[in-house]
């Protein structure tokens, strides 16, 4: 008797199943770009959002996956090691490696700083710019950043002291989403 309400049953899940299998319209191809297209601009904009309040609160992460140097030679890198970190008027600057260690304890240098001016403009056309003056135990830093409306591409380019540069490109994130990894201060 089991056996009968079993296969009763495993018949009947199969025909119901055909069924909706055969009402069910496939989305065309360009129907599915709509989608996605959908899809993605409603992202954007939660992103937008959240990237514009975090830099207004001065609580957000650049955190590159790629560094330059002022000759425009780059190398790709840990983003979790090298970052630029803002939360409120303390900032950090760390490159890191992933490999060996260094007075950071990660492989790298990591500096603490005060924010001793922060300015952040935005275009029509939704992009920022922002600059920020930074003084460390190590020396002053000026920062420059360009970010899209997103966050997803960001460049800050820092300069120090001494005719030095470096660019860091990747993504800005809320502080709160962040995974970076902060080695030692030096100071």
């Amino acid at each position: 008797m089991r056996k009968i309400v079993w296969l009763l049953l495993l018949f009947t899940v199969t025909i119901v199943t055909e069924s909706f299998g055969q009402e069910k319209k496939e989305m065309t191809r360009k129907e599915r770009r709509e989608f996605e297209k959908q899809k993605q601009a409603q992202l954007d904009s939660i992103y937008a959002i959240e990237i514009k309040k975090s830099i207004d609160e001065k609580k957000w992460v650049l955190e590159a996956d790629r560094l330059a140097n002022k000759q425009g030679q780059t190398v790709n890198v840990n983003s979790t090691l090298n970052f630029v970190a803002i939360k409120g008027k303390e900032a950090y600057v760390q490159l890191g490696r992933d490999t060996g260690m260094g007075s950071n304890g990660v492989g790298g240098v990591t500096v603490r700083a005060t924010v001793t001016k922060y300015d952040a403009d935005i275009n029509k056309k939704g992009t920022y710019y922002i600059q920020i003056y930074l003084t460390s135990a190590v020396g002053s830093f000026d920062i420059r950043i360009d970010l899209n409306p997103t966050g997803q591409m960001a460049t800050a380019t820092i300069s120090g002291n001494s005719s030095k540069k470096i660019t860091y490109s990747g993504q800005v994130v809320p502080l709160s989403r962040s995974t970076v990894y902060k080695g030692t201060p030096l100071f």
